[in-house]
């Protein structure tokens, strides 16, 4: 929970402002209170996207969607104005951490919460889909635990049932407003086939891992190998009990009709006891510390004193998943009603999994953290390359057909197009062949362009690339070259090229991935071409918006 500066607005709307709970790429959440003295979560869309009429009309939809929502399992919406100057939505604020968050802070759920937590989920996915909706965002950080049970929340990107095979208006989709989160995508969503209520239940069965074992059932080295696992990969359920493991694979089969539905799992799952207290000591530690700095805030007390956190479930040990050099350093993403936010998150475990076979010439549609993902066929992306005058120079991406890198010998390849808008900025991938040219040494090449989008603060955007870089390059082999600010040479992970080059310039990275017609020593003939690459890629003209 973050202090408002004595600059920031005092209000919203008839809310009185006393903090900010998290913030995103498309605004921020702020602690309020009613003139009725009951706290809300409010919700308000950043300055940049009020005159955008497009984004507007999305936000009319969210709180249609929320409104239409009740019951003990989800937060009530308490008021809005979309015609606002900076539209807003207030919701009842609940006091609790996010599921997300009490994993990583205190460790999975033991078989008896968990439990719980699944019939709760349940319970609220019933009256989401009786009132027509589609949550189509249900992971870990729209899941709540209070102290008396659990919470679902944000309903941005619900949609209706009666139109499940509408299009996502193109406009829509360039103002960055999510469309699900890989790790708990269905696998009918990863592919952006027709959405019934059945892929909430599928959502359900990964949070109900990520719950029990620390980890997503689907996590992969990248997000497009996240995506693969989640539409043609074996879930990962190593740790899972016995007791549950049956509802998990039901929940999670491929098939959307062999699902069951959120009334047949509530059958399946209950009935559970009676309790004062649902969560393990742990978690409610992390509700209690949360209401004594509200109370502080509101001069009701002092300020919790810092204590240990209580020691955490044993987990399996962390290991990166073998020829993996590109793990992004996590940041964290807005949690509506979290007073406290972490920037951890569990790692995948190195459980093998069958290889996924990866499907050429099939668009599909994706979203990693929190905004839009778009891979396959003929991707644009929607993001423009320009440099400003300050700290961090970049502000935007280019889009993959507007890239014209020169490169003569290369062809454009937009089957292996991918674009992706995390919480801290957008990231593409550019992908280029030979083809059959004699010219070239290269077989293929790859770009990614990465950007940590400034929040206003000169040069907090690079400090945040620079330290993500840092991370990585441990793995690396630091080179000096002219050009950017620094660089690595990664292990190419299967799959990757002969060479791959990471380049940070201020807060953009690059990472180009070269694979050889021949292969030979890529000290001399790989990385001299990853150079060339990277020198052109980095040079890219600037667009117009």
């Amino acid at each position: 929970m973050k202090p408002l500066d004595d600059s920031e607005p005092t209000e919203v709307g008839p809310y009185r402002l006393l903090a900010e709970l998290g913030h995103g790429g498309m605004g921020r959440v702020l602690l309020g209170a009613a003139h009725d003295g009951r706290l809300a979560a409010v919700k308000q869309v950043h300055a940049r996207f009020a005159s955008d009429g497009d984004f507007r009309a999305r936000f009319r939809r969210e709180v249609a969607a929320s409104r239409r929502v009740s019951g003990a399992y989800t937060a009530a919406v308490m008021d809005a104005d979309a015609d606002a100057a900076l539209p807003w939505l207030a919701s009842v604020f609940v006091t609790g951490p996010s599921l997300g968050a009490a994993v990583r802070e205190t460790g999975p759920l033991p078989e008896a919460a968990a439990r719980r937590l699944a019939l709760g989920l349940a319970t609220a996915l019933t009256e989401i889909h009786r009132v027509g909706l589609i949550h189509r965002d249900l992971k870990p950080e729209n899941v709540l635990l209070a102290e008396d049970g659990v919470r679902v929340i944000d309903f941005g990107i619900a949609r209706a049932v009666e139109h499940p095979g509408a299009a996502e208006p193109t406009q829509l989709t360039q103002t960055g407003w999510v469309i699900g989160s890989p790790p708990f995508m269905s696998p009918e969503q990863a592919e952006s086939r027709e959405l019934t209520p059945a892929s909430d239940v599928f959502s359900l069965g990964a949070i109900l891992v990520l719950a029990l074992t620390g980890a997503s059932p689907f996590a992969g080295a990248s997000t497009f190998q996240t995506l693969a696992n989640v539409v043609q990969g074996v879930p990962d359920l190593n740790g899972v009990p016995a007791g549950l493991r049956g509802i998990v694979e039901e929940c999670l089969a491929k098939d959307p009709a062999a699902r069951p539905t959120p009334a047949r799992l509530i059958g399946l799952l209950g009935p559970v006891p009676p309790a004062a207290r649902v969560w393990p000591p742990a978690v409610h530690a992390l509700v209690a510390d949360q209401q004594a700095r509200i109370g502080a805030l509101l001069g009701e007390g002092p300020p919790p004193v810092p204590t240990s956190p209580p020691a955490p479930t044993p987990t399996p040990t962390v290991v990166d998943p073998p020829g993996r050099t590109d793990v992004p350093a996590t940041t964290a993403q807005a949690a509506a009603h979290l007073a406290t936010r972490s920037t951890a998150r569990p790692t995948a475990r190195p459980t093998a999994r069958p290889t996924a076979r990866r499907g050429r010439g099939r668009t599909v549609a994706l979203v990693a953290a929190g905004l839009l993902v778009v891979a396959g066929t003929g991707v644009g992306g929607y993001f423009l390359l320009r440099k400003d005058p300050d700290t961090d120079k970049y502000r935007t991406l280019p889009a993959c057909q507007d890239v014209n890198l020169a490169l003569p010998s290369y062809g454009r390849n937009p089957e292996r197009d991918f674009s992706v808008a995390h919480a801290d900025g957008p990231e593409i991938r550019c992908s280029w062949t030979t083809g059959k040219s004699d010219e070239a040494k290269a077989e293929s090449a790859e770009v990614w362009w990465n950007l940590k989008t400034p929040t206003g603060e000169l040069g907090e955007a690079t400090d945040r690339q620079k330290a993500e870089h840092a991370a990585q390059s441990a793995r690396g082999r630091i080179v000096g070259l002219d050009l950017g600010d620094e660089a690595y040479w990664a292990v190419p992970a299967k799959g990757e090229g002969d060479c791959v080059l990471h380049l940070r310039d201020s807060n953009l990275t690059l990472r180009v991935s070269v694979t050889l017609k021949s292969k030979g020593d890529p000290e001399t003939n790989c990385r001299p071409e990853a150079v060339s690459v990277a020198r052109t890629a980095l040079d890219v003209p600037v667009l117009s918006p």
